[in-house]
């Protein structure tokens, strides 16, 4: 933390101390504090986001630590996002960030390893904490030479802003659109559905809940690229009918149980994301207007995989399920055929 407070002041030397104040409580306390008057968070947006010229070409961030950082609002309006959807990426975040006060309290110190006269520092630290370390705006000196507009997200929040620019501009069309996210087991398929999922307020179907039932996982079903699931069924009760612009209802697999699940009924929606291994089986891929796919490293993979059963867990995905997710990827070209490539990496193992 110390290195990146001390990189900002070289690269902003008109910084003042709240400045200084402010790097830190973004970074330890996050965007928290818009949660409280969402209202005039969104017309504080909206109306920066009138003043901003479009910078494609700008870096899109810049690091808080902590997991979170600056995005621009110039680079992120360059690319096309919309203002609506970065104020949902910042509620977002809010929600989805680790408040530390007590780090961002024993933090402060670090002011005094900036080139600021240390009685300075040290009366400001002290009137700052009698005051309760409230959030901080930026100096007049700080705003006058850096104009700064942006919004404090987390990073796994700013490295899929591509991807929300990208169904930005399938919305704009007005009509509605499917969004498939594919990928290898543990990538991260599911955290980044949910996240759309959150941040768009649409349906979210996956593609676990689809998988063969016991009676049909027969030798020469197994064979087939991409025959682990029932995608017949998925296309019958869920792609088509949202192809058609109706509702769809199905009955999710419960693997471990051994049973179908309640009944799960979707409304026909402006936006509807599908996730899972198999969701661009070449039966249905054509189907969807934004075809994602997401990987991480090998052994971030095996270490979530080890975490995310009981015993015996990672030995069956490694003998069985992870051999017949990779003949289907490479049987079926399925990174080939996406549009869009996001890395899984930033989400937490």
């Amino acid at each position: 933390m110390a290195q990146l407070l001390k990189e900002h002041f070289l690269s902003h030397p008109d910084m003042e101390i709240q400045d200084g104040l402010k790097f830190l409580y973004q970074s330890y306390m996050g965007p928290g504090h818009l949660l409280t008057n969402q209202e005039r968070a969104l017309a504080r947006l909206q109306e920066e986001w009138t003043q901003v010229e479009p910078e494609p070409c700008k870096s899109r961030t810049e690091p808080l630590g902590n997991g979170m950082c600056r995005l621009h609002l110039n680079a992120c309006k360059g690319i096309g996002l919309s203002s609506k959807t970065l104020f949902s990426l910042t509620l977002h975040s809010a929600r989805q960030a680790i408040f530390d006060l007590q780090g961002f309290q024993q933090a402060l110190e670090l002011i005094d390893t900036l080139p600021f006269p240390h009685d300075q520092v040290k009366r400001a630290l002290a009137q700052y904490r009698s005051q309760g370390c409230p959030p901080v705006g930026h100096s007049s000196r700080y705003r006058t030479a850096y104009a700064p507009a942006y919004r404090v997200v987390t990073q796994y929040d700013a490295a899929i802003v591509p991807l929300l620019a990208a169904i930005d501009a399938l919305l704009s069309q007005d009509a509605p659109v499917r969004v498939a996210i594919d990928g290898p087991c543990a990538s991260g398929k599911s955290t980044l559905g949910q996240a759309l999922a959150q941040i768009y307020g649409c349906p979210l179907v996956h593609m676990d809940d689809f998988y063969l039932q016991p009676a049909q996982r027969t030798p020469e079903r197994l064979e087939q690229p991409g025959g682990n699931v029932d995608w017949e069924r998925f296309d019958r009760e869920v792609l088509t009918p949202l192809c058609r612009g109706e509702g769809a209802q199905y009955r999710p697999w419960l693997c471990r149980e051994g049973q179908f699940g309640p009944l799960i009924q979707l409304s026909p929606a402006h936006l509807t994301v599908v996730e899972g291994s198999y969701s661009l089986h070449p039966a249905l891929r054509e189907r969807y207007h934004l075809r994602v796919w997401i990987e991480a490293d090998l052994d971030q993979r095996l270490a979530r995989l080890k975490l995310r059963g009981g015993p015996g867990c990672l030995a069956r995905f490694q003998e069985k399920w992870i051999p017949l997710e990779n003949q289907y990827f490479a049987s079926c070209s399925v990174k080939e055929h996406c549009h869009i490539f996001v890395s899984g990496e930033t989400e937490k193992s």
